[in-house]
């Protein structure tokens, strides 16, 4: 996934747990808002209509016959004209009735205010409760604290006592009212939360395109930037008018590709020094002559963290610390007899023996290794610069054979053979990095050198050839 992507996934997800949180705090307190005023209503009603019943007179409907009776009807009415005013707004009382205890888990209906049908209870019929904590206490006055369902709808009941002319409680007045009315506005107040944010997520959307579009789009220059240098173009540079870290970073980029640029012109500068054992073949056109084997030493030397000072001193700085440190290299290179192959970045790569069978070749190599890593030194201390990273060199020696072949035009090295060797110089190399070795040769280096200098053996066993480290005195830098 893009880093655009990965941003307009993250605002949007921002944006749709923000909503959700907030429609999800709204409803609870709208439910919780809107279960209050229903509490507050049904136990108002219960509480003023009790007063206004007459408990001896409940007290005298005793048999299912008096269902209908004058003395019946007259309580019947008073409930009726509460419930009927109160059965229009957003919170109906539906149903109200009188109800009174048998024993101390069962009630039955004393009176109801409904005029027939089925939602009438009749004198003497059983009240049914789901629960024991939905029953009324025939001393207090109290509201259910949960909806109740049954087959007639979603109810909160409240219930108060009825009392007789000595102040005793007989009977209970319940009143019911509808929560469906309530749980239908709160499923369009869910629905139009639902819909807000919807759209609120698909301007969030439509923003998070625009914005991560704005964030990355210097990113995506920068990108294409530098996949360019990769390729090799260093002449072209990003032109970006921005204060922020962006900016800085363009900058950046543009110093390094200088960089880039000025050490590719340095390679050029200098390619009258190098010696291409694969050129001078092609040069020598088709010459026959004899081809024989000899053996020959490669140096490979890696100049590490370098690279660096590229950003912290600038361009013009780092090519004349470049140019100093080449020709310091090469000089040494040619003053121990040897010459120079073709090489990349900061690479050094000498060849010694090339020109005729030199025995001393292994020990020259060796000594040009010591030589340049005492100028290397030398140069750090002259140049005094500071850096984070050490700046060092890796040196790798190898000494195999190559195929010449012997002409009047002079004798020219078999350019395979000479790259294999280069090779496994450059492993040895990589070798003595893991071993934090600067200086690693390998056996048939060291087996000519008769003790000239102080070898230690490499515990490693990547390689076919045996290892070994030399032991580099401390340069003395007067």
């Amino acid at each position: 996934m893009t880093f655009r992507r990965k941003l307009q996934t993250l605002l949007i997800l921002l944006v749709g747990v923000s909503c959700g949180l907030l429609l999800w705090m709204s409803l609870r307190k709208a439910n919780r808002l809107a279960f209050e005023l229903i509490q507050e209503k049904v136990f108002t009603v219960a509480v003023s209509t009790a007063l206004r019943l007459d408990g001896d007179k409940i007290e005298q409907l005793l048999r299912p016959e008096q269902d209908g009776s004058p003395l019946y009807e007259e309580i019947a009415v008073k409930l009726r004209e509460v419930r009927d005013a109160n059965a229009i707004g957003a919170l109906p009382i539906r149903f109200i009735y009188v109800i009174r205890q048998v024993s101390d888990d069962s009630w039955e209906y004393v009176v109801d205010a409904e005029e027939g049908g089925k939602d009438k209870s009749g004198l003497g019929d059983p009240v049914e409760f789901n629960h024991s904590i939905e029953m009324p206490d025939l001393s207090i006055a109290k509201v259910n604290q949960v909806y109740t369902k049954d087959s007639f709808g979603i109810w909160l009941t409240a219930f108060a006592p009825v009392k007789n002319a000595a102040g005793e409680p007989v009977a209970v007045l319940a009143a019911d009212i509808a929560a469906q009315r309530i749980q239908t506005l709160l499923r369009q107040l869910l629905i139009g939360d639902l819909v807000a944010m919807l759209i609120s997520l698909s301007l969030a959307a439509a923003l998070a395109a625009w914005l991560s579009g704005k964030v990355t789009r210097p990113l995506t220059e920068l990108q294409d930037f530098v996949r360019g240098i990769g390729r090799g173009d260093f002449t072209s540079r990003i032109q970006m008018k921005s204060n922020d870290e962006f900016g800085e970073l363009a900058e950046a980029i543009n110093q390094m590709a200088k960089g880039l640029e000025e050490r590719e012109s340095l390679k050029g500068a200098l390619v009258h020094y190098v010696r291409s054992q694969a050129a001078d073949s092609k040069l020598s056109g088709s010459m026959s002559g004899e081809e024989v084997a000899r053996r020959i030493t490669i140096l490979v030397a890696d100049l590490n963290g370098f690279g660096q000072l590229a950003s912290k001193l600038g361009g013009e700085r780092v090519f004349a610390l470049l140019n100093e440190y080449f020709s310091t290299m090469i000089d040494i290179v040619l003053r121990h007899q040897g010459s120079l192959e073709k090489s990349s970045d900061e690479n050094v790569i000498a060849i010694f023996g090339s020109r005729s069978d030199d025995p001393h070749q292994e020990r020259l190599a060796i000594q040009a290794a010591l030589a340049m890593q005492h100028a290397l030194a030398k140069l750090l201390m002259e140049w005094k610069v500071e850096t984070n990273i050490p700046i060092f060199l890796e040196i790798g020696i190898h000494t195999g054979s190559a195929r010449v072949k012997l002409s009047s035009a002079g004798d020219q090295l078999e350019f395979d053979s000479v790259h294999a060797i280069i090779e496994m110089a450059g492993k040895i190399k990589g070798v003595g990095r893991r071993f934090n070795n600067r200086l690693t040769v390998s056996d048939t280096t060291a087996e000519n050198l008769h003790h000239t200098f102080p070898l230690t053996a490499v515990d490693d066993d990547s390689l076919d050839y045996a290892l070994f480290r030399v032991e580099m005195p401390r340069p003395s830098l007067r």
